[in-house]
């Protein structure tokens, strides 16, 4: 049986985002799993244990790959269910570069809040994928993604909560032995960056690779580097 990859999507996605992937040369390597992530779920590691129940009671360890928040969640798992994996692939997790400072500016969701409030659940969905994004970023998605996402204000609302008050715990990283693969995109926001770096540093077997000409959705945008990433990333492992 080819390894398992278990596949966790970020905010204002689903599993469709690893559409690419599930049809791509990564199926042929590996038995996929995607998911949609539980949307009463209201803190990173409760997704965590979500996380875990999707290997069922098959023992044998498997990767996990993370997009954006679901890199959080992915990272979460791997801390508290070490032997249920072999490798962790993190793009890009929206986490503070130190536990003093919060994942996102205090005014973050209350302008959130109040563009629920002024202009609807859409309207509030748009700004937060442009501020992650990046402005080209969103323009870029295809406008079935767009709508799809913006759909889903209160998802987004509850992961930013959840990432809010939830804390990286820098210091407990230097005991995850598990190998880890970050990623960046070379044009993502700047903020991503030092996160990467911290993780870089903490965590005693991570490397990191910034993906050229790619932004936030790299596994989409550069789909064929990251599969090439991915699959020596696995080759790696074994």
């Amino acid at each position: 049986m080819p390894p398992r990859v278990l596949l966790i999507h970020g905010s204002a996605a689903d599993r469709s985002t690893w559409s690419i992937q599930l049809a791509g040369p990564l199926k042929d390597a590996f038995a996929l799993i995607a998911y949609d992530r539980r949307a009463d779920a209201s803190t990173v590691e409760a997704h965590a244990d979500d996380a875990i129940a999707q290997l069922g009671d098959d023992p044998t360890p498997a990767i996990v790959i993370g997009s954006s928040f679901g890199a959080v969640i992915a990272l979460d798992a791997v801390r508290r269910y070490p032997a249920r994996f072999a490798g962790a692939v993190l793009i890009e997790p929206p986490m503070a570069a130190s536990d003093e400072a919060p994942a996102a500016p205090t005014e973050f969701l209350a302008r959130l809040d109040r563009a629920a409030e002024t202009a609807g659940g859409p309207a509030a969905a748009e700004l937060f994928l442009r501020m992650v994004l990046g402005d080209t970023g969103f323009e870029r998605m295809p406008r079935a993604y767009q709508d799809r996402s913006k759909a889903m204000w209160a998802e987004i609302r509850a992961d930013s909560q959840a990432l809010i008050t939830y804390r990286p715990r820098y210091a407990e990283l230097s005991t995850v032995t598990t190998p880890v693969q970050l990623l960046g995109g070379e044009r993502s926001p700047a903020y991503f960056r030092p996160t990467l770096d911290a993780l870089s540093a903490a965590l005693p077997d991570a490397r990191l690779e910034l993906i050229a000409g790619a932004g936030h959705m790299l596994h989409a945008a550069a789909h064929r580097r990251f599969t090439e990433v991915v699959l020596a990333f696995a080759a790696s492992l074994a």
